[in-house]
């Protein structure tokens, strides 16, 4: 069957035709010169190049992953000071000109189907995922999302906590837990929305049982961020709120000091009684639990503790969809398609049967925040539970990072 012009199989096959036969002739020319596997600083010195040209030559025509192997192939200029310098080594002119007609022909793969070599490296590994490309490209987005919105923070997180309810033992409470961690502005003027508060008709809204409490109801009023000041930077951060003509409410943090002088930590706290549903029925087959990312962030943790008498919640699996295009989904609870990462596993924070360690380098005093606002709720100690985590490192936003698990249905 003829291949479908444009598609990713296509493009992948024709990649991997062009740069192979570019990685043969400069193996060929390396040969020619009598260093066919010579190690980097031998090809330096024989044949007069600095070590990072002599580097990316050993490694282009060498590695066999063929989306680190693109990454080493020298630049234009690069590639004739080689051949300029195999020349001069003796080496003759069919391997000279293979290597130069290889070359041109990866660089016109690229302009025709890419435009440029990144683009190219991105639509290679598209058909293999690198994760060091991946990494890289995200790091680039998060700095230039910062220069662009005029803020950036170094941690995102989100901690829930789910327990049965002591009110109701159709229904489970839970403990919320959430901030930015360094907050900065690039730019004074600039305030940055970190919360939208709606409610819809859902079976938890209707519930009469159901009800929002802030771990620190006296230090603030109950339409405001529940923050927990002992979490927070000093002084306290500026928030204000306001009401969209959509009824959602929103917290935004206000204009204020650029750069690490002006840098905020913000940490908030609610409980939500009889919350959500308990046990398995047609209509409550998983549980599903959203990290919205808008804010250029260096790395984004979101922790699930799940009370150990909740036997019916499943392991967690974590993925990221992209919110860019808004693409409606299909599906019950599926809010978006494709996802940017595939769902895998979460980590588990601590091997079972063992109580969950909750200990976290990029939230400080994590282990503490998680210890004083359950004993502040009045709930079990962390031993009582399990807990589950994402971590990524420069999340692209915007975005969702979901945790989802299974729920069982049981006996009685």
């Amino acid at each position: 069957m003829a291949q479908k012009t444009g598609s990713q199989s296509g493009f992948s096959q024709d990649a991997v035709v062009c740069v192979r036969h570019a990685q043969a002739a400069f193996s060929e020319l390396l040969s020619g010169a009598g260093l066919g596997g010579a190690r980097p600083t031998e090809i330096g010195r024989i044949l007069g190049l600095d070590k990072t040209l002599a580097w990316k030559v050993s490694r282009f025509s060498d590695t066999e992953d063929l989306v680190k192997a693109v990454k080493h192939i020298p630049g234009q200029s690069g590639v004739e000071i080689v051949l300029k310098a195999a020349a001069a080594n003796g080496v003759n002119e069919d391997r000279i000109n293979a290597v130069r007609e290889a070359n041109q022909a990866f660089r016109n793969f690229v302009r025709q189907n890419a435009g440029d070599r990144r683009s190219f490296e991105a639509m290679l590994a598209a058909g293999g995922r690198d994760s060091a490309i991946e990494i890289e490209e995200r790091r680039a987005f998060y700095r230039s999302g910062s220069a662009i919105w005029g803020v950036r923070a170094r941690t995102q997180f989100l901690t829930l906590m789910l327990r049965p309810s002591p009110i109701d033992d159709d229904r489970i409470d839970v403990l919320q837990l959430s901030g930015f961690i360094d907050f900065e502005r690039l730019r004074s003027d600039v305030p940055w929305i970190i919360r939208r508060l709606w409610t819809s008709d859902t079976e938890g809204t209707r519930d009469s049982n159901f009800r929002r409490e802030a771990l620190y109801p006296q230090e603030l009023s109950q339409h405001a961020l529940p923050m927990i000041p002992e979490f927070c930077s000093k002084p306290i951060p500026e928030i204000h709120q306001f009401e969209g003509a959509d009824g959602v409410l929103y917290d935004e943090i206000a204009p204020g000091p650029v750069g690490k002088h002006g840098a905020l930590t913000c940490v908030s706290g609610e409980l939500y009684h009889s919350a959500l549903p308990k046990h398995w029925n047609p209509e409550n087959t998983f549980g599903r639990y959203e990290l919205m990312l808008r804010t250029p962030v260096e790395s984004v943790v979101f922790d699930i503790y799940v009370h150990n008498e909740l036997t019916q919640f499943g392991n967690f699996d974590r993925s990221v969809y992209g919110l860019l295009e808004d693409r409606p989904g299909t599906g019950r609870g599926k809010t978006h398609n494709s996802p940017m990462i595939a769902a895998e596993p979460a980590h588990r924070m601590g091997p079972p049967p063992s109580p969950p360690i909750p200990q976290c380098s990029k939230i400080r005093d994590y282990s503490r925040m998680i210890h004083s606002s359950l004993e502040r709720a009045g709930w079990e100690s962390v031993e009582s539970f399990r807990g589950y985590r994402c971590e990524l490192e420069y999340p692209s936003t915007p975005a969702c990072l979901t945790m989802e698990c299974p729920i069982l249905k049981q006996d009685g």
